[in-house]
């Protein structure tokens, strides 16, 4: 009798744990279950750094917090990276000795924030960076300007962190109190998503260079975007470079997923921190089924886009930096994969300078292995640097006659 009262009490037992699960082993919260962990209900534990919550997992899981029981933080200052003076809640993460980025790009936020990244501890916090920028790779919360235009509630921010290491997130409210979901995850950054990194110099014989703007980032420019206001730096682009001719030099772009066409800022420079903006001029919609037809693969439909050109003057031997970015647009998010060209008129030839030559490694990756891995994404030729991946290494071997640059 007494075997048989042990046994039904652990099966009871078993049942209630099977029915509510072990506290704090799902990672996910259900809709109509409280918010983040409120100890007391008065004050939701995340409105202090050392209620933050966490450690999370850097694997795109998202977790939930509101601000409604928030105060503002007296932290840093009042300051880092954005200011501190709206209510906000916490998270923490273990680095991992790559870049982390935080996103608020879930279905129940309904909020725009700011971040803020520190690390060290919540009692000598120390402040890494902090912005409130949208997630631009965030296809739903679509929130647009009355004009049809892309734009998000979402925001994240991208961190650097060394492995082991601690860093605690501040959310702070922006846009009115409400709910956020947050997840962590390691964004593929395009290998020329700043200016230092600008691939080339490229190739001016109309060579066909896949790149990608997918989980790049927005690059601060001290001379601005070039187009005299008409080109807003809306969103995130890829560099290049290429050596002037002496005469007219035409770059090109188009991309599957691009219906609106482009954005070229065209520096003239020695390096990065010497830009001046160079005039051209623009062709936008050009039909050239032969560089702009995507989607040939076997029981693929071929989709034809349009190219966007920009023509401007160079100098011989001179040095140019190309910023490649979408145009204004109403697509689910405004990056993607796309294709790059530069013209000189004479075949790559023209100028003092000598041919440039990119040579592609083969890849063994298809167009299928992409789209069928675990990104969960919906654009369609790769993941975030699909193109770039697609082709493999890039090798630029650059041939200057009688010059070094």
């Amino acid at each position: 009798m007494r075997l048989t009262a042990v046994y039904l009490s652990l099966l009871g037992l078993v049942l209630l744990f099977s029915e509510y699960g072990v506290q704090g082993q799902d990672d996910t919260t259900k809709e109509d279950d409280p918010l983040g962990t409120g100890v007391d209900e008065d004050r939701d534990v995340m409105d202090t750094c050392s209620g933050a919550a966490g450690p999370r997992p850097v694997d795109e899981v998202y977790s939930p917090g509101r601000t409604d029981k928030a105060t503002v933080d007296d932290v840093n200052g009042g300051f880092c990276g954005v200011e501190i003076n709206t209510p906000g809640i916490w998270w923490w993460v273990n680095g991992t000795g790559e870049v982390i980025r935080a996103s608020t790009c879930h279905q129940n936020t309904n909020i725009k924030v700011k971040f803020s990244i520190f690390t060290g501890t919540c009692g000598n916090l120390r402040c890494v960076t902090g912005e409130s920028r949208p997630d631009y790779e965030c296809p739903i919360l679509k929130r647009g300007e009355g004009n049809n235009e892309w734009g998000t509630i979402a925001n994240a921010i991208d961190f650097a962190t060394f492995e082991g290491q601690h860093y605690y997130i501040l959310v702070q409210e922006e846009s009115g109190t409400g709910t956020v979901w947050t997840s962590f995850r390691h964004p593929t950054l395009p290998q020329n998503d700043d200016c230092i990194n600008a691939i080339g110099p490229v190739p001016r014989d109309m060579t066909p260079i896949p790149s990608s703007t997918v989980d790049g980032r927005v690059s601060v420019i001290p001379a601005g975007y070039c187009g005299g206001g008409e080109v807003p730096g809306l969103y995130p682009g890829s560099w290049f470079q290429l050596m002037g001719t002496g005469g007219a030099v035409t770059v090109m772009a188009c991309g599957w997923y691009n219906l609106d066409g482009f954005y070229f800022s065209v520096y003239h420079g020695a390096d990065c921190d010497s830009l001046e903006c160079v005039d051209g001029s623009y062709e936008i919609n050009v039909q050239d089924p032969e560089k702009c037809t995507f989607g040939t693969d076997p029981g693929e439909r071929p989709v034809q886009r349009g190219l966007t050109k920009y023509t401007f003057n160079t100098r011989d031997r001179d040095r140019y930096y190309i910023y490649v970015h979408y145009a204004r647009t109403a697509a689910d998010k405004p990056t993607g994969d796309f294709l790059f060209f530069a013209d000189d008129g004479a075949g790559g030839k023209a100028g003092s300078s000598g041919p440039h030559l990119i040579e592609f490694e083969e890849s063994t990756l298809t167009l299928a292995d992409e789209s069928n891995g675990d990104s969960g994404k919906e654009n369609k030729p790769s993941s975030a640097n699909s193109l770039a991946t697609l082709s493999a290494s890039i090798v630029v071997f650059v041939t200057l006659c009688c010059i070094g640059v």
